[in-house]
């Protein structure tokens, strides 16, 4: 499978319906987020190597900081911040497999 924006949204919004059934499952937000990210952080690690995680780490890093920066300064200015984008419910995986058993 060819590798594009189309897949990107896709993964996306499965990733999120994965979180949202585990919250909605009765699980701490904060610890499923951290699980998330350390399991994907040690899968990447795996595929592209340690040396090149921690270098994507650190861009993810820089590019919130930037969001940061640019975020206050519009606010400095006195200026409304911008609306976070809808995003669509519909899961493309059935949310629910994370509490059967067996293969996925």
């Amino acid at each position: 499978m060819e590798d594009t924006l189309e897949l990107r949204e896709r993964l996306t919004r499965a990733w999120r319906a994965v979180l949202d059934n585990a919250v909605d499952g009765g699980s701490p937000p904060d610890a499923v987020v951290e699980t998330m990210a350390a399991v994907a952080h040690a899968r990447f690690a795996e595929l592209f190597g340690a040396p090149a995680a921690a270098s994507y780490l650190a861009l993810l890093a820089e590019q919130m900081r930037e969001v940061d920066h640019d975020e206050a300064a519009s606010l400095i200015r006195g200026e409304a911040p911008p609306a976070a984008p809808e995003t669509e419910a519909e899961p493309l995986i059935d949310p629910a497999w994370i509490d059967r058993d067996g293969p996925i």
